[in-house]
C-alpha cells in the first residue's frame, strides 16, 4: 500500500504501526534493507519525495534510481505493511525537529520504535540527526535506532556508489550493492517503427526517470509491469546514427521469442549486460546483420 506523496502536517494517524523507517530510501539497497529489518512488529516505511536536494540545492540533485512505484515495490519486498510518502517541499524544510518528531508521534500513535540511517539528518536547516532524535523521542514513548551503513568489500553501501557503478557499466557491482538488478521503467509508446521495418521490433520507451548506462547495446532483461515473467531482450540506447537523429537519445528494446502488443503498457528492463558501443553503418542491410549478431550474443550471455 503507497499513502502519498501528501505534506506530513495533512497525513491522517495510522495507528497499529509499531516500527517504521525513515530516509530517502533512493535505490532501496543493501544500507537501506538494514535499517528496515532492524524494526519488529506492523513497520511502515516514510519516505520523502522529491528527493530532498530537489528543494534544498536543485543543481546538486542526483539522477533517481528507484521511481516511487519501485521503492513501494522493494520496500514492501522487506516487509513492510504501507509506504508512506511524505511530499518534501519548504514548508517541510523548515519544520523545526521537535515539530518534525510531534508530527511523526501524530501519525503514528502507536509506534513503539523508529530506525534511520545514523548519518541521517532532518527538520530545519538539518538541525536533526540521530541524537536528537532520540532524546525529541523519549517524551512521545518511542526509541531510535541509528543503524551503521552496511560495508561491501571495505566500503559502506551507498546510493552514490551505485550510481558510479552502473555509469562504468560495472553492472555487477551495482547488483551487489542492490541486492537485486538495477531496473529501469518506461512506457511502450509508438516511434517511427523502424525496427519493424527492418524485422526487428522494438519497444520504445519513453518517461524513464531513472539512472540509465551509458550510450550502447546492452542484453537485458524485460518484463510488462505486473508480470514476474522476464524475456531476453536487446536494448539500444543512444541517437540511432545510422538514421537521421533528432539529437536525443532513444531507449528501444526488441523482446525474443515474444509476439504480443505492448503499446500504453509499462516494461520493467533489468539485468543489464554490455554488448558494444553505438555505430553508423552504411546501409540497412549491415544494420540488419549486426542486430542478428546483437540477438545471438544476447542469447549466449543471458542464456
Amino acid at each position: 500500500m503507497l499513502i502519498g506523496p501528501v505534506p506530513l502536517t495533512q497525513l491522517a494517524p495510522h495507528p497499529n504501526v509499531t516500527g517504521l523507517a525513515i530516509g530517502v530510501f533512493d535505490g532501496v539497497h543493501l544500507g537501506h534493507q538494514a535499517v528496515v529489518k532492524s524494526l519488529e512488529g506492523k513497520v511502515a516505511a516514510l519516505t520523502f519525495e522529491p528527493h530532498p536536494l530537489a528543494i534544498i540545492a536543485p543543481d546538486r540533485v542526483p539522477p533517481r534510481l528507484t521511481t516511487l512505484e519501485q521503492k513501494v515495490a522493494y520496500l514492501r519486498a522487506q516487509g513492510t505493511v504501507a509506504v508512506i510518502a511524505v511530499k518534501f517541499d519548504e514548508d517541510l524544510r523548515k519544520l523545526s525537529p521537535a515539530a518534525f518528531v510531534d508530527e511523526i508521534a501524530r501519525v503514528f500513535p502507536d509506534l513503539k520504535q523508529v530506525a534511520i540511517g545514523e548519518n541521517w539528518s532532518f527538520g530545519r536547516n538539518r538541525e536533526g540527526n540521530a541524537a536528537r532524535l532520540a532524546e525529541l523521542a523519549k517524551s512521545h514513548g518511542f526509541t531510535v535506532r541509528a543503524i551503521a551503513p552496511v560495508l561491501l568489500e571495505g566500503a559502506p553501501v551507498s546510493s552514490t556508489r551505485i550510481r558510479e557503478a552502473i555509469l562504468q557499466r560495472r553492472f555487477a557491482d551495482a547488483t551487489r550493492l542492490l541486492g537485486r538488478s538495477h531496473a529501469v521503467t518506461g512506457l511502450v509508446s509508438h516511434g517511427d517503427e523502424r525496427g519493424r521495418t527492418l524485422g526487428f521490433p522494438t519497444a520504445n520507451l519513453t518517461g524513464v526517470e531513472q539512472l540509465l548506462p551509458p550510450r550502447g547495446v546492452y542484453a537485458v532483461k524485460a518484463r510488462v509491469a505486473g508480470n514476474l515473467t522476464k524475456y531476453r531482450a536487446v536494448m539500444n540506447l543512444g541517437q540511432r546514427p545510422t538514421f537521421t537523429s533528432n539529437g536525443t537519445d532513444s531507449l528501444e528494446v526488441h523482446l525474443l521469442d515474444f509476439n504480443a502488443d505492448l503499446y500504453d503498457q509499462r516494461l520493467w528492463v533489468s539485468d543489464f549486460t554490455w554488448i558494444r558501443d553505438e555505430q553508423s553503418f552504411p546501409n540497412a542491410d549491415a544494420l540488419k546483420a549486426q542486430i542478428a549478431a546483437d540477438i545471438a550474443q544476447a542469447r549466449t550471455l543471458l542464456g
